[in-house]
């Protein structure tokens, strides 16, 4: 087999992004263009970028002294990880689980907005989502027909950190890639 560096990606450029949209929408079918209403992109990733990670449960049938016989796949769990920069309406919906509209009182330049937020019990939040990841010319979006978030990271208020939404979601549902990249169109 020969080696190619050119099919080495290195993900992460700017036009990297997360989409997300109701459950139930129509997923892209092209890369040619960033996935439209209803998807709504939720601004600056991290540094840290998005991680994808595959965890497989195997049960081994042993014999005698402890050898191997065969194996068989009992689970597979997908999740997903990513960092939102930006503190938008559309971010703190799904960290705090909650779309509901905010209470703007006062008149300009004195207007506050009052959120509701760390509700008691937070629901399951469900969506379609595309990852958006850019290498170049090279786009791929990993598309999901049910994005759950599971677990959220720590806020952070401090003088020598931005304040960043950590967000892990299970993959539940279809999960497939959409590329551009000539090592599987050609």
């Amino acid at each position: 087999m020969t080696t190619n560096k050119s099919n080495v990606r290195i993900f992460g450029d700017l036009g990297t992004e997360v989409f997300l949209a109701p459950k139930g929408s129509t997923l892209p079918t092209a890369v040619t263009t960033d996935p439209t209403t209803p998807f709504v992109g939720m601004g600056w990733l991290t540094e840290d970028g998005i991680e994808v990670d595959i965890n497989v449960d195997i049960y081994k049938a042993k014999g005698i002294g402890g050898v191997t016989l065969r194996t068989k796949v009992t689970g597979t769990e997908r999740t997903i990880k990513f960092q939102c920069s930006e503190d938008t309406k559309g971010v703190r919906d799904m960290y705090y689980g909650i779309t509901v509209a905010d209470t703007i009182s006062g008149t300009t330049p004195n207007q506050v907005a009052k959120t509701q937020i760390l509700p008691e019990r937070l629901p399951t939040i469900q969506k379609a989502a595309v990852f958006k990841n850019v290498d170049g010319a090279i786009t791929e979006f990993l598309c999901c027909t049910n994005l759950e978030i599971t677990d959220r990271g720590t806020l952070s208020y401090k003088a020598d950190k931005e304040k960043i939404y950590e967000f892990t979601a299970e993959l539940v549902g279809d999960v497939y890639i959409l590329t551009n990249d000539p090592a599987f169109i050609s």
